[in-house]
Parts: structure tokens; sequence; C-alpha cells
């Protein structure tokens, strides 16, 4: 539970980098940089990089986060990658190592811009030399967030600190890298590289799914209104789940939504379900005849 709330905050902040949190620019930096930073993530960078994911959403070679590989199906890794093994294997690490191995080397992140890190304003693939001032303020958020914790632990111990931030926090960061997965991760969703691709159409690329609707709506609807999100990134979290019925409506069938999946009668449940079959069965994209690349 204190893993959830803390990823509620984290979509606050997310909301504050996407301005949707206030009409006041200084306001949402005020709030999202004291939040992310709490949580040990660069608010600036990610902001800045979190708006060339919008930019490129399901772009192949343009795409900030969970841009697929393009391995052969028939690869021995890719293989064991599907197995039960190699499934739990991708989850452990991406539980435990995978937010910040995206920070640190852009991991999941277009190939040509592996390496690149959200603390270096020498990162060149990420940034412009006039980020580099919002880079170092991020970390310097970061580093103060460190020292607090390190005061935590002299003063009431590592295990006080484990259990009450260390866990909830690993805890966090693993939602946040599962839920985007999600969100841009179907067999049924695909990807587009060269002229294919169009900002409308990496967009609409985009899931609706569902946690259900007590942890939905604790997570601020970040999960079951992304579809808007993606088509107004600055419409607030309640605007867009207003709007998803009416965008719904008009999108049609290429609407794209995974919903009502249950296991024991739950929801949030059969979400975790799907992130295991997503995990197993989405790990490399083809190239298909109409030139879209699909997962296989």
């Amino acid at each position: 539970y204190q893993g959830l709330s803390l990823t509620a905050l984290w979509v606050i902040a997310h909301e504050c980098g996407h301005g949707g949190f206030t009409d006041s620019k200084r306001l949402n930096d005020c709030v999202g940089f004291v939040l992310h930073s709490a949580l040990v993530t660069p608010y600036f960078s990610w902001a800045i990089t979190h708006a060339k994911h919008h930019h490129y959403t399901n772009h192949m070679t343009e795409g900030e986060t969970w841009v697929p590989s393009t391995a052969n199906p028939n690869k021995k890794s890719v293989r064991f990658a599907k197995s039960v093994a190699g499934t739990w294997q991708r989850i452990i690490s991406v539980a435990l190592v995978g937010w910040y191995t995206y920070l640190f080397v852009n991991a999941t992140g277009s190939r040509q811009n592996l390496g690149q890190s959200h603390f270096s304003p020498s990162s060149r693939a990420l940034f412009k030399p006039k980020d580099r001032m919002y880079v170092l303020a991020s970390n310097g958020g970061c580093l103060l967030a460190l020292a607090v914790l390190a005061a935590c632990v002299q003063k009431w111990g590592f295990a006080v600190v484990f259990t009450n931030y260390l866990v909830p926090q690993t805890i966090c960061n693993f939602y946040l890298c599962a839920i985007t997965f999600m969100q841009h991760t179907h067999v049924d969703v695909p990807h587009f590289d060269g002229d294919d691709w169009t900002w409308l159409r990496g967009a609409l690329s985009t899931i609706d799914r569902s946690m259900g609707s007590w942890a939905d709506a604790k997570l601020h609807h970040i999960v079951d209104s992304h579809v808007v999100h993606h088509s107004f990134s600055d419409m607030p979290f309640y605007g867009a789940k207003s709007a998803t019925p009416y965008v719904k409506e008009k999108l049609g069938k290429y609407y794209k939504s995974h919903f009502g999946t249950k296991v024991a009668g739950s929801e949030y449940l059969g979400y975790w379900s799907d992130f295991y079959s997503s995990m197993r069965d989405s790990v490399t994209a083809q190239k298909g005849s109409d030139g879209y690349y699909w997962f296989s």
C-alpha cells in the first residue's frame, strides 16, 4: 500500500512536468521537483526525456521508453525470454533495477541512445546545451534526498529506513516501469518507423487498462485514461478521465483498451496476470506486410 501511495505522489509530479497540475509553471515545477526528488527521481531531466516519449510514441528509432527489440523470434535468447524462467527473470530485473537502469543508461530506450544517462548534462542524445542547469538542479534534488535518507539512517537505523522507505520506493519504481510497459505494449498494437510513423498514430497506439476502480482512482487515472493523456498531455488527469468516453466513441475501432481481466474476482490481480502474459509474449517485434512492427 505504501508503494502504491508513493506511486500516486509520483504521478502528481508527472502531472506537474506536463503542466497539468496547475496553470502556473512555477508552481508545477516547485511541487514536481519536491515530489520527484523525494522519490530520488531527477525531475527536470526526466520531464525533458518524457516529453520526447510523448513526441515519438511507439517510434522504433526515436522512441524513448520500452522500444521493442527486433531480434529474430527463433533466436535462443528470445525463446528463453518467452519461457517461464525467462519471463520471471525479466520481471524480477524490472522490479529491482529497471527504473534506475533506464535513468542511468537509457535501457529500453531507442537503440542509438543506449548508454545515455539522465544524470549527465553531456548526454547529447537526451539533452541540449540549454538543459544543462536543469539536469544539474535535478541531480542536486536527488542528492539532497539521499542526504536526508542518510540522516534518517543515522537517527533511526537502517532497518527502519529500509522497511518504511526503500522497500515502498522500490515497489513504486516497479509500478512506474510496469505501468508504462503496459500502456504501450500489446500484441494488437503496432510500432512504426520512418514514414509510417506519425505523431497521431503513435499517440493512439496507447492502451487504456484497469487495475480496478479503487487503484485506478488512487493512481489518478494514469492507467485507465492514457489514450487521452497522449492526445492532450497537458490536460489534468480528472479531465482525461472525463474525456475518455467521448474520445472512445469518436475513435471507434482505433481506440485501444484491455479491461475486464479478473483473477479471483479481482481486476487488480487480473492486471498483473496480464502483465505477466505481456512480458512473456511481447519480447520482439517484426515488420509485417503492412510495414508496421508487430510483436511475434
